[in-house]
């Protein structure tokens, strides 16, 4: 059976955290809007989903940060096998409430590694009975621009400033 990507499927499977507005006793430096990349970075070096490298640590250091001043807290155990998570991911680098706490393994060498090696990916999701309408199931299984398709729908990388409270996402 062959597998239909569904972006719109994958963005509300997508599990979501909280992430409050900043402390009135937070003070930061303002950062500018930040520009969206002309055309499609999807085979750029470093992109992901076709959001550029320099969008991801922007935003993962974001991440970092709002946990950091108490904004939110860093996902605990991995989406997919339970082990401490190590890292965040993001499939979508504009909504900081989608991001997944996973252990490198998970991660880094099936998740990212899933268009070199499927095989690898599903035997994963299956050890770990990973259920059809969870969100490691609906990834898209080659290279899509996820980043694009947010942009043409008004979505930008999240700056400190939209963590203001009255403001918050």
């Amino acid at each position: 059976m062959a597998f239909f990507f569904d972006p719109d499927a994958l963005l509300a499977a997508l599990p979501r955290r909280e992430v409050r507005s900043l402390g009135p006793d937070v003070v930061f430096r303002s950062t500018g809007r930040r520009v969206a990349p002309e055309g499609s970075a999807l085979f750029e070096e470093g992109a992901y989903n076709g959001f550029t490298d320099r969008e991801r640590y922007r935003t993962a250091d974001l991440s970092n940060w709002l946990a950091k001043v108490g904004s939110t807290e860093r996902p605990s155990t991995c989406d997919i096998c339970s082990a401490p998570a190590d890292d965040e991911h993001a499939e979508n680098y504009y909504d900081l409430a989608s991001w997944i706490g996973l252990c490198r393994r998970c991660h880094r060498s099936a998740l990212h590694g899933r268009f070199a090696r499927p095989e690898k990916w599903f035997t994963l999701l299956n050890t770990h009975e990973v259920p059809d309408e969870h969100w490691a199931r609906l990834v898209s299984p080659e290279p899509f621009d996820l980043a694009a398709l947010l942009r043409q729908c008004g979505w930008e990388e999240p700056i400190k400033a939209d963590y203001v409270a009255g403001r918050s996402s």
